[in-house]
């Protein structure tokens, strides 16, 4: 029997066959293209050296608009400022130890004449191979620091990121290096804390403002830092 008119054979377009690994191949060439180019243009930052080396060149002007070179006289030898004196104070101790700085702690974050109790600086990581934020802070308590909140705002390229707070006492009780030990009896304290840069931060520039409020709700000091990656 004669089955041509009942099954007609098909006819396999062998160039089409050819095409679709090549199609697939493409597509999947493209996309790892693709992922390479977000990843080198948003999360590739460079080796430590050089985000540090681009941040100390960034000019930040001088928080409390003050000529911030030490040793120079003043016109008419009028008596300088507290606010004065200490970025003087700081400026020197970020100088002479050739930090790079991205930031300062105020005991304000708005008051003009507000003084100066720190520096933040980047500093490589070694555990991570990436960045850490150390900021050194000396302060005078007046109350006592049972409880506290720590407040932080950040900005990325000018838009708002992230926000929190939580209750500075307890802040980092769950973790395995803590920092904050209290209560804080009223007298004069030397902090010094670091912040680890999650390596899989975006590239681009931050800013941050992060705050400490007393158990009474008062400001005891304020953190503005610049940076970027």
């Amino acid at each position: 029997m004669n089955l041509r008119g009942i099954c007609p054979r098909k006819t396999v377009n062998m160039m089409n066959v050819r095409k679709v690994p090549l199609i697939i191949g493409l597509t999947i060439l493209t996309l790892s293209f693709s992922m390479f180019t977000l990843y080198m243009t948003m999360f590739n930052h460079g080796p430590p050296s050089e985000i540090m080396e681009a941040n100390r060149h960034i000019l930040l002007k001088p928080q409390n608009e003050v000529q911030l070179a030490v040793g120079e006289e003043d016109e008419e030898d009028e008596e300088v400022s507290e606010s004065v004196q200490s970025a003087k104070r700081w400026q020197k101790f970020v100088d002479d130890n050739k930090y790079v700085a991205i930031g300062d702690v105020f005991d304000s974050c708005d008051n003009k004449d507000r003084i100066t109790l720190g520096k933040a600086i980047l500093l490589p990581d070694k555990e991570t191979g990436g960045l850490k934020v150390r900021t050194f802070i000396n302060i005078t308590l007046e109350q006592p620091l049972t409880e506290g909140e720590f407040l932080i705002d950040v900005k990325y390229n000018g838009k708002d990121l992230y926000d929190n707070h939580w209750e500075f006492c307890t802040i980092d009780e769950n973790k395995e290096v803590r920092q904050v030990f209290c209560p804080y009896k009223p007298g004069f304290y030397a902090w010094a804390t670091d912040k680890k840069i999650p390596n899989t931060s975006v590239s681009g520039k931050y800013y941050t403002r992060a705050w400490l409020n007393g158990d009474d709700g008062r400001m005891l000091t304020c953190g503005l830092t610049t940076f970027v990656l």
